[in-house]
């Protein structure tokens, strides 16, 4: 494999792999974002700055990638709190989508405070997009989870997650490999 390939698919793995801090705590539901007004990106994303580098940065680029009236049906200002979700930082582990997700699995909610205003943006725009038809997807980790989630149980994810309707994708070596 092309040596430039593979450290973008292993820079990107981190998206596919779930990591093994996973706080397996029963936590409530996440409610009290929906009591937030619906605000532009840039304001939505103004309580980050003290916990994301560079964020308003980022904004301004999500931003700037997103044309006016954006095909998606979407305005602007929610295409792009998608756009900022899925960019990469500089340093995979600063990043919003990376930095959200921790914050999600934390049990504590009290810091969930602060993403308030961009997840009320951001799935207010997510429950716009028209849904995939029913489908199986994968998701990687290195651990046995069958007795953890055993099958034709509810679970509740708290977290987003990449997935892959392919499981060759993660049986490559570069993702989890035949173990």
């Amino acid at each position: 494999m092309n040596k430039d390939i593979e450290l973008r698919v292993q820079y990107r793995s981190s998206r596919l792999i779930i990591p093994d801090v996973e706080d397996s705590k029963e936590v409530g539901p996440i409610i009290d974002y929906a009591d937030e007004p619906l605000l532009p990106l840039v304001d939505a994303c103004r309580p980050l700055v003290p916990i994301i580098f560079n964020i308003l940065a980022y904004v301004s680029s999500a931003l700037q990638s997103t044309p006016d009236t954006p095909s998606d049906g979407l305005t602007r200002d929610e295409s792009a709190s998608i756009f900022l979700y899925t960019m990469e930082w500089e340093d995979e582990h600063r990043s919003l989508y990376s930095i959200l997700n921790e914050t999600l699995r934390t049990a504590d909610r009290e810091q969930l405070q602060p993403w308030y205003k961009y997840l009320k943006l951001l799935l207010t725009a997510l429950v716009k997009i028209p849904c995939a038809p029913q489908m199986t997807v994968w998701r990687g980790i290195k651990k046995g989870l069958h007795l953890e989630f055993p099958r034709g149980t509810s679970i509740v994810w708290w977290s987003f997650s990449s997935c892959t309707t392919t499981l060759p994708v993660l049986e490559n070596d570069l993702y989890l490999g035949y173990e």
